[in-house]
């Protein structure tokens, strides 16, 4: 008999049958794992070492883009960060098939890039309609990767984005930048929690550079049209 890893919502049910029913998944382990994953990534459940659960706030939604998603940086960064972001969101197009580009010289955009400069972080994100003030105001606030995104029932509507220059980075460590990058832009898709137990580019140590083979599932079946929007765990 096989086993499905499954805790009883609706929606997890929808998510299993979505999963088997693209073929993507080969075995018990792998099914488990992702939905797993899923669970953690959109939901924010996780368990423990010996497998206890930490229930979802029932107020989380999934949520994710509807419209496209149009990007551009607030200002040139250098030509390989440039080349990166291009990059990532053709990627990130190819494993969701949502529609995902930078935006065209002179239109509008609704995710902002910043690189290297969180001063400008601050004016980009007044200029979308956010408050920030005091503490929120101070560039300390930000770190060195930090991403925020603004969405309602269950629809992503704008994002910002910020990137540390590789000399901010902790260590400087190859890949960082990669890291980051694909990190937040994980977060603006939808995937709102860091990975604790999953093999993720979402851990919040962000030691990977690369989506790794569950991100892609779990990116995949976020945005297969089997999945309300809006819909509760």
């Amino acid at each position: 008999m096989r086993r499905i890893y499954l805790r009883g919502p609706a929606l997890i049910c929808a998510l299993i049958a979505a999963l088997l029913q693209s073929g993507g998944c080969q075995s018990t382990h792998s099914t488990d794992a992702t939905v797993r994953a899923f669970d953690e990534l959109v939901f924010g459940v996780s368990e423990n070492a010996e497998g206890e659960v930490t229930a979802a706030d029932p107020a989380i939604r999934l949520t994710r883009w509807q419209r496209p998603l149009r990007a551009h940086f607030a200002q040139p960064p250098p030509d390989p960060v440039a080349a990166l972001g291009v990059a990532v969101l053709a990627e990130l197009a190819a494993i969701t098939g949502h529609d995902l580009a930078m935006a065209a010289p002179g239109s509008s955009a609704n995710v902002a890039l910043v690189y290297g400069d969180p001063a400008l972080l601050v004016r980009t994100m007044r200029a979308m309609g956010a408050r920030i003030e005091g503490y929120e105001a101070s560039s300390a606030v930000y770190g060195f990767c930090w991403s925020t995104h603004w969405h309602a029932a269950g629809e992503i509507r704008r994002a910002v984005v910020y990137i540390a220059d590789a000399g901010a980075m902790p260590d400087e460590k190859p890949g960082a930048i990669a890291a980051c990058l694909r990190h937040e832009m994980g977060h603006v898709m939808g995937l709102r929690f860091h990975a604790e137990r999953s093999y993720s580019v979402m851990a919040a140590q962000r030691s990977l550079r690369d989506y790794t083979a569950t991100d892609r599932q779990v990116l995949r079946l976020l945005y297969d049209p089997a999945l309300p929007a809006n819909g509760t765990r």
